[in-house]
């Protein structure tokens, strides 16, 4: 078995790398685990001052960084430009916050004195997907790095060029060599590498069929695991909404990265008097987006990371429509290529179809329509994922009451959903478990120990 990298633009290949021996992976392994026995020593303000370089590095580089992701997944210039960048900021978030996350937490007890302390616990071990192929791995690694733990990353097979490159970035900043490095095992080879002692901790961002099984052998080898599996998120429109922003924000919450989001706005559940206004709005603008070569820094959508994925788009769409649905805009086109697929909107929306019930990884906004609250929060929570959620009003009361409500792990009010360093981002149901950035992604893979003198 090989990895393998293939530019869906231009349809060729552009790398294939030899996946590692047992043997191989066992020392790259025992060399991180060796790395971290003196890193987990090491002081604050080195950590601080290397995830300070870190980010100078990424900024220094970003050209490069953000070629890698065009080559090998198709994400336009600009948007994986811009990738780089919140890199660069995670590390520059955490080289402020980290002492204040680190800090001592004295407590009362029955002790005379008493404390509760976070400390390293070992190899962290990433399983990462190739959607944001920087940002998904800096959202373990920086922290994991700032907790004073090593990482370990095996990266989706189409992007090694991007794993490759994120390693070398860490080794120019001037971290310690293999305290965080990338393996290239074979599917085969996963339990082997999450039954090592020295792998603590395991987390996965992809799909639910790869949470459940890595879920499961964490489970085996009593591993603290972390998942960020699919979503399917709702976009809530209510009445006196601002639609001109609300539709703004739905293009970009629906279709930047051609649609291949987790936290994408994938369902828009709108109300009946403003469904008509929103529609219209909403196609108008996606009619303006200006879809080709990633390379163009004018081009808002480029291919799909595959031929194979924009079939996948194909059935769901098809098999939807079949079922009753309303092609309202778009649908596949061979003009640009084999991996694309124009921005489509479908309208009522039969229960039971693939659009209504699996996750649409590609650029398909799925319309709905409701006439009370009651409604809104019921259509929003019927799925069996809960990751992000937007909700547009001008009532902040109703806002703060349907957020309280809503079975996800964020909402955004009158934004589209998206990550950021300074805010716990997750899911519940099948959208995982546990949290990633802040202080609460900080501490995931930390040993939470107390401490009390009597």
């Amino acid at each position: 078995m090989a990895y393998i990298s293939f530019d869906p633009f231009r349809q060729i290949k552009t790398g294939t790398y030899d996946t590692d021996s047992d043997s191989q992976l066992r020392d790259k392994i025992l060399r991180t685990h060796d790395a971290w026995t003196r890193w987990r020593n090491s002081d604050m303000e080195r950590r601080v001052s290397l995830l300070l370089r870190l980010a100078d590095v990424l900024s220094e580089e970003r050209d490069t960084h953000a070629a890698n992701m065009v080559t090998e997944m198709g994400k336009p210039v600009k948007q994986a430009l811009a990738e780089v960048d919140k890199c660069a900021l995670l590390c520059r978030y955490y080289a402020t916050n980290t002492a204040g996350f680190s800090a001592r937490d004295i407590r009362d007890s029955g002790a005379r004195r008493s404390y509760v302390s976070l400390d390293p616990q070992g190899i962290v071990f990433g399983i990462m997907p190739w959607n944001f192929p920087y940002w998904q791995v800096f959202r373990f690694l920086v922290p994991a790095l700032a907790g004073g733990n090593g990482a370990i990353l095996k990266h989706a097979s189409n992007v090694t060029a991007c794993a490759m490159a994120i390693e070398a970035a860490v080794l120019r900043a001037g971290l310690p060599e293999s305290l965080f490095t990338v393996i290239y095992p074979s599917h085969s080879m996963i339990e082997s590498v999450i039954s090592m002692p020295e792998i603590r901790g395991v987390t996965l961002t992809g799909s639910n069929e790869a949470g459940s099984r890595v879920a499961s052998l964490s489970g085996r080898y009593l591993k603290k695991c972390v998942l960020e599996l699919g979503g399917s998120d709702p976009f809530i429109v209510f009445p006196g909404a601002d639609l001109v922003k609300a539709t703004d924000d739905a293009v970009i919450g629906r279709f930047q990265n051609c649609g291949q989001s987790c936290i994408a706005a994938k369902r828009f559940i709108v109300h009946e008097s403003v469904y008509d206004d929103f529609t219209e709005l909403f196609v108008g603008k996606i009619a303006d987006i200006k879809i080709g070569d990633p390379r163009d820094p004018g081009v808002f959508m480029g291919p799909l990371v595959s031929n194979e994925a924009a079939d996948e788009i194909s059935r769901q769409v098809d098999e939807t429509i079949e079922m009753g649905a309303e092609l309202v805009t778009g649908g596949r086109s061979g003009v640009q290529g084999p991996a694309f697929y124009y921005p489509t909107v479908l309208g009522n929306i039969p229960p039971g179809s693939p659009a209504s019930t699996e996750e649409m990884f590609g650029p398909v906004a799925s319309m709905y329509r409701f006439t009370t609250t009651e409604e809104a929060v019921s259509m929003a929570n019927n799925s069996r994922f809960g990751l992000g959620s937007s909700l547009w009003t001008d009532d902040v009361d109703l806002a703060e009451r349907v957020a309280s409500q809503l079975d996800t792990g964020a909402v955004a009010v009158n934004g589209f959903m998206r990550s950021d360093p300074s805010l716990p981002f997750g899911g519940v149901k099948d959208s995982g478990f546990g949290r990633e950035l802040s202080c609460e992604g900080f501490s995931e893979f930390l040993n939470i120990k107390s401490v009390a003198f009597y």
